[in-house]
């Protein structure tokens, strides 16, 4: 993997990850969050075709981001839509997020929806969080044993299913990311995601993939946004919270593959 770093005309600066050949893809991490987790992410999800070339910011305030500062989501959109055309400036690309990334991903596509093939988002921001009450999936009471307080209490808190394998995923996916970023930034971001986009992508191919467990935003208030995106499929899974690309990386797998296939990416 190659880095380096865009800025903006406005200044705002972003740390861009890349790494294979193919089409573009552009995926966006959640909030308090750093690329680390998205990369990971499309470890576990992306299906063998087609190939692509993955691009992954960190987010302003965010990972190598941190001294990066915005006042709004929309700063945001702006500097990632001024990275596609800057860097990407020709043929389509794909869009995934998970969380706040899923939110931006479907407000750049709002914006150049002729420029996005497809586009996927797990556990996205809705305009109203309707959070659903902590459960657990699966427990084995020697796994969460290996983490220190501070990491279990994220790892309560975001996975369902305490298993040993989940434990190793959020150590290597998940817990570099922690304690990388600018409260202050973030937290005007956060204020300000959820706000309506607009209809100009409810063209794209889209899939919508919601956790019934998560108890960080829930799945209500999306299932009801997503109603209306014509060319979306919608799956909402029952065992499964907000760290559901973690913990179903084959069931998004295959809804990815038929997403690309929707698209007309594979044949």
């Amino acid at each position: 993997m190659s880095s380096f770093v865009f800025t903006s005309e406005k200044g705002v600066a972003l740390h861009v990850g890349r790494q294979g050949d193919g089409m573009p893809l552009l995926g966006l991490h959640g909030g308090y969050s750093t690329r680390g987790e998205i990369e990971a992410i499309l470890d576990l999800v992306l299906p063998e075709t087609p190939a692509f070339e993955r691009w992954t910011p960190d987010l302003p305030g965010m990972g190598d981001s941190v001294g990066s500062s915005v006042d709004s989501t929309t700063d945001v959109v702006d500097a990632l839509c001024a990275f596609v055309d800057a860097e990407l400036p020709d043929g389509r690309l794909v869009l995934v997020g998970h969380s706040l990334g899923g939110y931006l991903a479907r407000a750049v596509a709002a914006r150049m929806p002729g420029r996005v093939a497809a586009l996927a988002v797990f556990n996205h921001v809705p305009a109203q969080e309707v959070a659903e009450p902590a459960t657990v999936v699966a427990s084995d009471p020697n796994a969460l044993a290996s983490l220190d307080p501070a990491q279990r209490g994220e790892f309560e808190g975001y996975f369902v299913w305490h298993t040993p394998e989940m434990v190793e995923r959020f150590r290597a996916g998940v817990a570099p990311s922690l304690g990388r970023y600018d409260g202050e930034v973030v937290g005007r971001i956060m204020e300000t995601s959820g706000a309506p986009v607009g209809t100009a992508a409810d063209d794209v191919p889209t899939l919508v993939v919601l956790g019934r467990r998560d108890s960080l935003l829930g799945y209500r208030a999306q299932l009801a946004e997503a109603a209306s995106w014509s060319r979306s499929t919608v799956v909402v899974v029952e065992d499964a919270g907000h760290a559901l690309p973690h913990e179903k990386p084959e069931l998004v797998r295959a809804l990815l593959g038929d997403l690309f296939a929707r698209a007309g990416l594979v044949p």
